[in-house]
Order: structure tokens, then C-alpha cells, then sequence
């Protein structure tokens, strides 16, 4: 699986500071972080992404020497490599000289840039049947606001022959192993292909759907604003 060392210049030597002790095929391998946190992405040969990250002071880290898992999420596709891209904000993305409009946003704001929704590494990639996707860190309360969104877009629109997008996205275990016990799952990614079909529906069904998670309508579309203009890697 996963191996995380670092680079020793006092002694020209690579230690090993934690690793996964899971046995899983690796075939593509990433880096994604936002601010000082750094998270290591994993993608399998059952078309799982695993998301770990180094937590020595955590008791499931067993004294630091494993990486501990945050989320996984089974893509249903399969990669071989991760590209790392820098996420820009909708105010960057959208404005015809962004780097005049960056330095006026400096002026107005001197923290603007040191913040860590403005230091946040996503991931690309495209897959073997032809699709590009991506991977953009989250700050905490868009994430529970998103999230809570899916679960009830998950309920409310009809979906192609009653599948279920949230079975779908759930972490997959080899047979071998016994399948995949419910307390196995970490979960904690939100479906982006789904939590974007919001954007086209009825005002009226904005509103609902809003009001049920306790939220409104001008918040959740500015999140997934930022949120698409954090996935442009070009």
C-alpha cells in the first residue's frame, strides 16, 4: 500500500515515518492538502479512492506508525497517476486580469491569500474509459453543508432505474476479504456529479431542499461555485 518517509539532509538518508498496513494494489498514488494539512490519496484496483493522512498523536495511528484513513470512496473508474493543481477562487477564475484583481484583493484584505481556502491543493485525472475528474479539499462547515445536501438530493430526484447514487459510492472490498463490513467505511467524500445537479433545478425546489438542511439557496450555489472553480485545472 502507501509508504510516507522523509528526506534526512543531515545524513543523506529516507526514513520511514508511517505507512498503510492494509495490502492493496496500488495503481495511482496523490498528494492534496489544504493549508498545513496534507492528505495522501490512494486508488486501487477495485476503483476505491482512499484518502489517509499522518496522525501520530491519534491512538488509531498505533504511536504514529500508520497512516490513518479519513474517507474513501469508490470511483467506479479506473486511473494510473494523480496531478496535483493549485485551486483558485471564483473571484480569480472569473475576472479578466487575475493577477490585478489578486493584488487589489491583497490590498483590501492582508490575510487574503494566507488563509487555507486560499492554500489548497487539488488533484485530476482521467481514467481509462475517458472521463476527467478531480479532487478538491473542503473546508469543514462547506463539507457538513454539502454533505447534507446530498443526502437529501439523494432521496428527492429520481435516479435511472432506482439505483442508488449513494450505494454506488461506497467503499468495495475484494471478495476474498470477507466483502465490506458497514464499519469499514469511512465515507466522508461528497458526490459532486450529484450535489451539482441542484444547480438545475426548479427555484422552488432550491428553496425546499435548502430550508430541509437548514441553509438557503444563495449560500449552497455559492458553494458550488467555488467548488467547480476549485476543479478548473486548466
Amino acid at each position: 500500500s502507501l509508504y510516507f518517509l522523509v528526506w534526512r539532509e543531515s545524513d543523506k538518508s529516507l526514513t520511514l515515518l508511517a505507512k498503510d498496513y492494509d495490502t492493496i494494489a496500488v495503481y495511482a498514488a496523490g498528494i492534496m492538502s489544504r493549508g498545513a494539512a496534507m492528505t495522501f490519496l490512494c486508488h486501487d484496483e477495485r476503483q476505491n479512492v482512499q484518502f489517509f493522512q499522518y496522525a501520530p498523536g491519534e491512538a488509531a495511528a498505533r504511536g504514529g506508525n500508520k497512516l490513518v484513513c479519513r474517507a474513501d470512496y469508490h470511483l467506479g473508474s479506473q486511473t494510473l497517476a494523480f496531478q496535483q493543481h493549485y485551486c483558485r477562487s471564483s473571484l480569480l477564475v472569473h475576472s479578466a486580469t487575475p493577477a490585478s484583481t489578486a493584488a487589489a484583493l491583497k490590498q483590501q484584505d492582508p490575510y487574503h491569500g494566507r488563509t487555507d481556502d486560499d492554500q489548497r491543493l487539488g488533484v485530476h485525472f482521467g481514467t481509462t474509459d475517458g472521463v476527467i475528474c478531480s479532487f478538491v479539499p473542503l473546508s469543514e462547515p462547506v463539507y457538513w453543508r454539502l454533505a447534507a445536501l446530498q443526502s437529501v438530493l439523494a432521496n428527492a430526484l429520481e435516479n435511472d432505474c432506482a439505483l442508488s447514487p449513494r450505494a454506488w459510492r461506497l467503499y468495495r472490498r475484494a471478495p476474498r476479504r470477507g466483502g465490506c463490513r458497514s464499519n469499514d467505511r469511512k465515507k466522508g467524500v461528497v458526490d459532486g456529479d450529484l450535489i451539482l445537479r441542484y444547480a438545475d433545478l426548479p427555484l422552488t425546489d432550491q428553496e425546499d431542499l435548502a430550508s430541509a438542511i437548514g441553509s438557503t439557496v444563495d449560500l449552497i450555489l455559492d458553494n458550488l461555485l467555488e467548488l467547480e472553480c476549485g476543479s478548473l485545472m486548466l
